[in-house]
């Protein structure tokens, strides 16, 4: 925590994101002294329940062990009357979700896919390295920046496999009190059962993730939660949508003939994607790759010698920055109209995950 900063030295340009987990704001905020461009996340620690603090509290202790391009950090975290404002670097494209349900809502292009998923594994291998599992590894946590940087956020799950005097082999802790996580959980997680899991459930979260930002939604959030555990548990497998993997239908006016499927059923994912997700989401932790063996997987080394233009494979979407920041942020101004000037991001009940991290 920073003693000696107030809110004074910042000017809170506009909100862009909302928390669904405690009240929280994001703003696109600019230190006065520097005019540098951040984001601040306000919580009022007032409103806030005994159980959003212990998370907050936990989000700041374990962010003092990150330090990794790819994992988002919090550059200063202060008390300002009854509010926790927590300063980090400003992600101008905003979260993988955001974009998704602005401009692609059914999935982007591969090569942006395999340059995200890149920067993921990159975190993660960082993480497990240090001896942490992340448990929340999902497209609301990607961010994304106009110059092609990749980060993740969204901390508050992160859980040590260390003790105090060795290495613990698995984990039996299971992340409460957010139901909305479960389509991403791996099967071991969920079962909550002796045999415990290990940093291999974030494999499983990625490959989950990968289906998210290729088919536009993530696996299993169409059904209730009991019949997404006894899939999962069955060892149901989910897949990319494409031609082979969407069957055509005879009856043009069939229901299975709507606009997702059709678009589904027009495109053709290469076969080392197919391979890179279903490697991931293999029903056996140890059949999944660990990150550093990801990392040298067909799909994700196709960056490596095909360079990708961020921006220019994301258009029409455009920084959230691309307006003039110059103004304060006045009360009356609606959110609306924020949206209307970027036409880029959906800002309306967007959990914009800038999470504690650093």
């Amino acid at each position: 925590m920073t003693n000696n900063l107030t809110i004074s030295e910042f000017n809170l340009i506009q909100v862009v994101g909302r928390s669904c987990f405690s009240p929280t704001s994001v703003y696109l905020s600019k230190r006065r002294k520097s005019s540098k461009l951040c984001a601040i996340r306000a919580t009022d620690l007032e409103s806030c329940s005994l159980l959003s603090l212990a998370y907050i509290q936990h989000e700041l202790v374990v962010s003092r062990s990150f330090c990794h391009p790819n994992v988002l950090i919090h550059e200063n975290a202060f008390v300002d009357c009854r509010n926790l404002y927590v300063v980090t670097e400003m992600m101008t494209f905003g979260s993988c979700s955001d974009l998704i349900e602005a401009h692609f809502k059914y999935g982007l292009d591969e090569t942006v896919i395999s340059h995200i998923l890149k920067g993921i594994l990159k975190a993660l291998q960082y993480i497990h390295q240090l001896g942490f599992i992340h448990r929340n590894v999902k497209a609301s946590h990607i961010l994304l920046s106009d110059n092609g940087v990749v980060k993740l956020c969204g901390h508050r799950n992160v859980i040590t496999f260390l003790s105090k005097e060795y290495r613990i082999q698995k984990v039996y802790d299971f992340p409460k009190h957010d139901s909305m996580l479960l389509p991403w959980l791996s099967p071991e997680v969920l079962k909550q059962d002796m045999e415990g899991y290990t940093s291999q459930s974030d494999i499983y979260s990625l490959g989950i993730t990968a289906c998210e930002l290729a088919n536009g939604h993530a696996p299993f959030t169409d059904m209730p939660c009991t019949q997404m555990l006894l899939e999962k548990l069955n060892g149901t497998v989910p897949c990319l949508l494409d031609e082979t993997t969407v069957p055509p239908t005879e009856d043009p006016s069939s229901p299975e003939n709507n606009e997702q499927q059709m678009v589904s059923r027009s495109r053709k994912f290469s076969p080392n994607f197919h391979k890179f997700v279903f490697s991931c989401l293999q029903f056996q932790p140890s059949s999944r790759p660990t990150a550093s063996e990801a990392l040298c997987d067909l799909f994700i080394e196709q960056t490596i010698l095909t360079p990708i233009d961020l921006a220019e494979k994301l258009k029409p979407l455009v920084p959230i920055t691309s307006f003039n920041p110059d103004k304060d942020l006045l009360p009356s101004i609606d959110i609306k109209v924020l949206e209307d000037k970027i036409a880029s991001v959906n800002l309306t009940d967007v959990s914009w995950d800038f999470d504690v991290t650093g």
